[in-house]
């Protein structure tokens, strides 16, 4: 061994002998018990709080240089009360030896046992910790070093046993209270991932709530730049109390990695899932506005399919009962958003639901006082049947009747709403199911702004045909103006009746179209303003309610009872080749005059009217047997080819009656001319002016036969 090596070891042996010793006579001579008092003033002077010590406080040398506390506290500021800010039953506070010998202030192990805060924020809004953190920017600018750099953060290890907080905020009037935290870190370096590991109880009087958490990952803490990480974090709550839905819950929370920069007010979050109560939601996201308000989010939500009837039991929220009991048992998709104070921007939608595909796109956003809405959507196959609730038909016609029986004075049309509202949608569906309706190719576009809302075009294909239909509403006016078209081409009556009704109790194709106009925000309005036009051609079909040969052949037999009535049998029907007319409405009088029926041994025609107001029928049917093929009708027949049959129809839309008056029969044997309808509008119309005259100039006579009875079947809700 050389010369100098020997040297060294010897001078370093020697440097060594004289620093114990010195530490030897320091402990022996030195007590740090006596600067106690020194401590507590000095805390005091600065703080206006009192610094208690519980214990003697003792010198630690090895493995680090420290001290070791018995009990402490800090006292609260003035108006919160008696109980200490701060205490703690021990702690141990240790700086690393030798980088302290160069000047570096490098913390050993930090350790606090039975460490108890409270924190706590009166009804004005003052905490009792402002007054320790509230530095200006002078104090803050002296916390720097001499060099302009700020303090750099390195501790060996924390470690915190039996901790407890209580958070009591008068403002909100909210309690927390945290007990039995543990909480063990390993090396925390600046800007260095370290390993945490925590366990609390927590407990919240109000809302009521209590629980357990648990909490792993890594962490990373630099002060320097303001910025703090968090990476492969596990988080699991169990709770209950009457603030925890269902009762009752657990949930469990992991995320792959976690930033936020405080100095440039910025965020990042990546591969956080959160699994509560059956389903897991996945999040990717970006945050501007920390500390001082959000100003942005971007995200990316995944959300797994999930049975969301079960979520919503172990929620304890109410369960929508669905005609399918499979539907809302396999709900999940995907959004990509940015949401900023005055704008939602859904950049992407993808959802499934029960098998159906959404996809979509939206906006929404309100910075001039104008709401604005912007959606577009394209969806596959959706049965809306599914979602309905079991009794849905008999809560319908309930509906129904209680509507036709009241004065079904519901608002339609919120005008003030529609002024305020600027819509731009766009949706398509590939296949819908709707009130057992199939309809495919549906397309509908809505556009509104300033109070003028148009629907156009709304189209669909179904039952062989198409819909084509448009709406416009004018609420710019005091009162809004409602304008309609809609027109139905070649549709197959047939699988659409048995579709409703569960049987082809009628049968045609149909051509329909129609012009109206109407005023006002609610229904009785709406009808009393009721005009237009409207046309219909039915071809090849069946209805059911009335057979028009049997009631013409059984009239021709009873008429010598004179005084009697001949009425239409429930089960019976009529087939035809053509049924067509036009109608005109006017003041919410629908009224027909070219009616015109084309059956195999029968021709009529018929004229009449609708009071849409009050929903009142008076028609009547203007029936002609004439000479068919061999087979139809019958030779019994023969003597009455050519009489006109007059079938009247009254009653309501939703209850039409079909009937025969005798005694209009025989006078029309005798060649008297009758009119088609009035008698029954005239007395049931009284309110509305003129109608009778408008209906039915030749007025037939008035007896007791005109009165209208119980409920039959519809007859295109007409005829």
């Amino acid at each position: 061994m050389n010369k100098a090596v020997k040297m060294s070891m010897i001078g370093f042996g020697i440097i060594a002998t004289l620093v114990v010793v010195a530490v030897i006579v320091f402990a022996s001579t030195f007590d740090i018990n006596d600067y106690k008092d020194r401590i507590s003033k000095a805390v005091l002077d600065e703080t206006g709080r009192t610094l208690s010590f519980d214990g003697d406080l003792d010198l630690v040398f090895f493995p680090n240089l420290g001290v070791q506390l018995g009990g402490l506290s800090l006292s609260n500021a003035p108006g919160f009360g008696e109980e200490p800010m701060i205490e703690t039953r021990t702690a141990l506070v240790t700086v690393r030896f030798l980088p302290l010998l160069k000047g570096d202030i490098k913390f050993g192990h930090l350790a606090l046992d039975g460490l108890t805060l409270n924190l706590s924020r009166d009804d004005g809004g003052v905490a009792n910790w402002d007054d320790l953190v509230g530095k200006d920017k002078a104090q803050e600018e002296q916390g720097k070093n001499d060099d302009g750099g700020q303090f750099s953060l390195e501790i060996s290890g924390v470690t915190i046993k039996d901790a407890n907080l209580l958070w009591d905020d008068k403002v909100s009037e909210t309690r927390f209270i945290v007990r039995g935290l543990n909480l063990e870190t390993d090396r925390i370096y600046q800007g260095s991932p370290f390993a945490i590991n925590a366990n609390l109880e927590f407990e919240c009087p109000n809302p009521n709530a209590k629980g357990s958490l648990t909490f792993s990952g890594k962490s990373s803490i630099d002060l320097a730049n303001r910025e703090y990480g968090h990476m492969d974090m596990k988080l699991s709550v169990t709770a209950e109390g009457d603030a925890i839905p269902g009762g009752k819950g657990t949930a469990e929370m992991t995320m792959q990695f976690a930033v936020m920069d405080f100095n440039k007010e910025h965020a990042q979050i990546t591969g956080l899932s959160v699994t509560a109560y059956g389903a897991t939601m996945h999040m990717d996201a970006t945050i501007e506005g920390i500390s001082h308000g959000l100003k942005k989010l971007a995200a990316t939500v995944t959300i797994d399919p999930f049975d969301a009837k079960k979520t919503l039991t172990n929620m304890g929220m109410a369960v929508p009962e669905t005609a399918d009991p499979a539907a809302l048992t396999k709900v999940g998709g995907m959004a990509d958003f940015v949401y900023s104070p005055r704008e939602i921007h859904l950049k992407t939608l993808e959802a499934d639901l029960d098998g159906s595909r959404i996809v979509g796109k939206g906006r929404f956003k309100n910075e001039s006082g104008e709401p604005y809405y912007f959606a577009r959507l394209d969806v596959g196959k959706l049965d809306l049947d599914r979602y309905l609730p079991p009794d849905h038909a008999v809560t319908k016609q309930e509906s129904k009747t209680a509507a036709a029986s009241s004065n079904r004075n519901a608002r339609l049309i919120d005008t003030q709403l529609l002024r305020g509202r600027h819509l731009d949608i766009e949706a398509q569906i590939a296949e819908l199911r709707i009130e057992k309706v199939r309809l495919s190719n549906v397309k509908v576009v809505i556009k509104a702004r300033h109070g003028l809302l148009r629907v156009s075009p709304l189209s669909a294909n179904l039952y062989g045909g198409s819909l084509s239909a448009g709406l416009t509403i004018n609420a710019m006016r005091k009162y809004p103006q409602i304008d309609i078209i809609a027109g139905l081409d070649k549709v197959n009556i047939a699988p659409l009746s048995k579709d409703i009704l569960g049987q082809k109790s009628y049968a045609g194709i149909l051509n329909f179209n129609s012009a109206l106009s109407c005023n006002g925000e609610r229904i009785p309005g709406m009808l009393r303003s009721m005009n237009g036009k409207l046309s219909f051609n039915l071809a090849d079909g069946v209805f059911p309610g009335v057979d028009l040969i049997h009631m013409a052949k059984t009239t021709h037999a009873s008429k010598t009872k004179t005084g009697a009535k001949i009425e239409s049998k429930g089960n019976a029907s009529t087939k035809f080749g053509s049924i067509a007319g036009t109608a005109n409405i006017a003041g919410g009088i629908l009224r027909n005059k070219d009616l015109e029926v084309k059956a195999p041994g029968l021709r009529a025609n018929g004229h009449g009217a609708v009071v849409l107001p009050t929903r009142q029928i008076d028609y009547m049917l203007k029936v002609k047997l004439v000479p068919t093929s061999q087979g139809q009708s019958g030779k019994s027949s023969d003597d009455l080819y050519g009489v006109m049959v007059p079938i009247r129809v009254a009653g309501t839309i939703e209850h039409p009656y079909y009937w025969v008056s005798i005694t209009e029969y025989v006078k029309a044997l005798g060649g008297a001319v009758l009119g088609a309808a009035g008698s029954v509008l005239g007395g049931v119309t009284k309110a509305i002016k003129g109608v009778s005259q408008a209906v039915d100039e030749n007025c037939c006579e008035n007896d007791e036969t005109a009165t209208p009875e119980p409920t039959r079947k519809k007859f295109l809700g007409i005829f």
